[in-house]
C-alpha cells in the first residue's frame, strides 16, 4: 500500500534539506564592523604662534578611514581664550575641508582653544597670540612741557602693537626743530618704553618728533624758556 505525506509532514520533511542547501542552521551574520564616524585634523601646527588679534585660516580635513566626507557638518568654538569666528558652523567641501576665519583675542601671551566637532570626531587647535609688529607710539612722558634753558628735558613714549600691547626691542627714531637730542634713536625696553633727552641753550618753543618710519609719529612740544 502507497503511503502519502500530508502537506505539514512533506514541510517538516524538507526543512534538512533546504538547511543542508543554504548552510549550516548554526550561521549567523557577520558582525558589522564599527568605529568612529570621522577624523578631525587641521593644517596648523598645534601651539602655533600668531600676532595678538590677527586672523588665522583654520582649515579643518574631515576623514573616515583616511578618505575625505564631503558635506560633513563642522561645528567651530572658542574653548579658551578669546576672540571670534567668522562661522560658527559649516560643511566640508569635496576635498572634505571645512575652513573658518579665527580672529585671535587682543592680548599677547594668551592661549587661545578652538575646539572642532564633526560626527564623533573632534580635535583642539591652541593658537598662542604673541605681540604683533609696532604700530602706535603713546605718549608717557607727564607734567609740563616747560624746560629752563641749558636744563635736559627727558622724553618717553611707548611703542604698542596694533590691540595695545607693549612692544619691546623697537627702534623709535628721534628729530627736533631745534635744541640738541642726546641721541638720534633709542630702543624699547621690556615695557615697550623709548627715551630721549632734549637739552635747548636757547629760548624758544621746539617740536620733537618720535617717528616708526612709515607706520607712527608723535610729537612733543617744548617750550624753553
Amino acid at each position: 500500500m502507497q503511503r502519502r505525506l500530508t502537506p505539514l509532514v512533506a514541510f517538516i520533511a524538507l526543512v534538512p534539506l533546504v538547511s543542508c542547501l543554504n548552510g549550516s542552521s548554526g550561521d549567523v551574520a557577520p558582525p558589522v564592523t564599527t568605529g568612529p564616524y570621522s577624523a578631525v585634523v587641521t593644517d596648523l601646527k598645534d601651539s602655533t604662534k600668531a600676532p595678538a588679534a590677527s586672523i588665522v585660516l583654520v582649515r579643518a580635513h574631515v576623514t573616515h578611514d583616511g578618505i575625505a566626507i564631503p558635506a560633513a557638518a563642522v561645528k567651530f568654538t572658542v574653548a579658551a581664550g578669546h576672540g571670534l569666528l567668522s562661522v560658527d558652523s559649516t560643511s566640508t567641501d569635496t576635498l572634505g575641508v571645512a575652513t573658518v576665519l579665527w580672529t585671535l583675542g587682543d592680548t599677547a601671551s594668551e592661549v587661545n582653544t578652538l575646539s572642532i566637532v564633526s560626527g564623533d570626531g573632534a580635535d583642539s587647535l591652541h593658537v598662542v597670540a604673541i605681540v604683533g609688529s609696532p604700530s602706535y607710539l603713546v605718549p608717557v612722558t607727564t607734567g609740563s612741557n616747560d624746560v629752563a634753558a641749558g636744563a635736559p628735558f627727558a622724553i618717553q613714549v611707548r611703542v604698542t602693537d596694533r590691540p595695545g600691547n607693549p612692544v619691546p626691542g623697537a627702534t623709535v627714531f628721534w628729530t627736533t626743530t631745534g635744541g640738541t637730542l642726546a641721541a638720534p634713536s633709542s630702543v624699547s625696553d621690556a615695557n615697550g618704553v623709548a627715551r630721549a633727552t632734549f637739552t635747548s641753550a636757547q629760548p624758544g618753543v621746539f617740536t620733537v618728533s618720535a617717528v616708526i618710519p612709515e607706520t607712527a609719529t608723535r610729537d612733543f612740544q617744548i617750550t624753553v624758556h
